[in-house]
């Protein structure tokens, strides 16, 4: 190295800046709340999702039928094996979409009577005046553990065929009782217990999918960390309650949309 160049990088080097870069953490999100992030989905990757196609931009390397999939972030899980959840929260909304999975128009909430200006079609869809569809849809609001002991949050939906799991699941949380203190029961909280949530072939006269399988887990107080776990997931539903949490707005290829199943069955 020529004495030239050594100068140069030695008064490169004195010159300078010293960063912190841990001080400046969070700097340009000052004026950002919880309403303006979105819990992202979690789905069942179907035949026509786009992340198993290597043409299409959303695609994901490694992706395949019947893995569970974050699409924002790319990641997958093993639909097999599959994840550990808490549900924390629970609503039911009527989702329109356009026809031939044209894509999300609007969620319309607890709001039943988009059902009434419907008409059954053949194959059992709700479908509006202009040809748009109505889906009554499960949504779970749920923290997804992570190998390492970590939690995420998610929005899980189901509609078509899922929607009788859905009132199964709904039924397991709903008679589950735990010993209260003057030697009785009580049913916990939703987020009391963990499941196991898994994709399973399904078929009907209509067509085949991969579905949902539920199985009650572990309790999380069970967990290593299990308390502070519990209390970030009353947290979290108290932020869901509180208007502070908004969810991602469903796409046409989430598992719960390409069921094709009769979702009429009030749940």
């Amino acid at each position: 190295m020529s004495n030239k160049l050594a100068k140069q990088q030695t008064k490169t080097l004195a010159t300078a800046p010293t960063l912190d870069l841990e001080a400046d953490s969070k700097l340009g999100q000052e004026q950002m709340s919880q309403k303006d992030f979105a819990i992202p989905n979690l789905t069942i990757l179907q035949d026509l999702s786009p992340q198993t196609k290597k043409q299409r931009p959303e695609f994901i390397k490694g992706a395949e039928v019947g893995q569970i999939c974050d699409p924002v972030a790319g990641e997958i899980f093993d639909g097999e094996k599959g994840i550990v959840i808490i549900p924390v929260h629970y609503r039911r909304a009527h989702i329109e979409w356009k026809p031939n999975r044209g894509g999300f128009v609007k969620d319309h909430g607890l709001d039943e009577t988009m059902l009434n200006r419907c008409i059954r079609s053949d194959d059992g869809k709700n479908v509006l005046p202009g040809g748009n569809i109505i889906n009554t849809t499960a949504e779970y609001f749920v923290l997804l553990i992570k190998a390492d002991g970590t939690t995420s949050p998610y929005v899980l939906r189901m509609s078509g065929s899922q929607l009788k799991k859905s009132r199964r699941w709904n039924t397991m949380i709903n008679q589950l009782r735990v010993p209260s203190k003057d030697g009785g029961t009580f049913n916990p909280a939703m987020f009391y217990r963990t499941y196991l949530l898994a994709s399973v072939p399904e078929s009907n006269d209509k067509g085949s999918w991969m579905g949902w399988k539920i199985s009650a887990d572990k309790n999380v107080l069970e967990l290593e960390g299990g308390a502070n776990i519990y209390v970030a997931a009353r947290e979290f539903h108290k932020q869901i309650k509180d208007g502070l949490v908004v969810a991602q707005a469903p796409t046409d290829h989430d598992g719960g949309t390409t069921t094709p199943e009769d979702d009429s069955a009030a749940m």
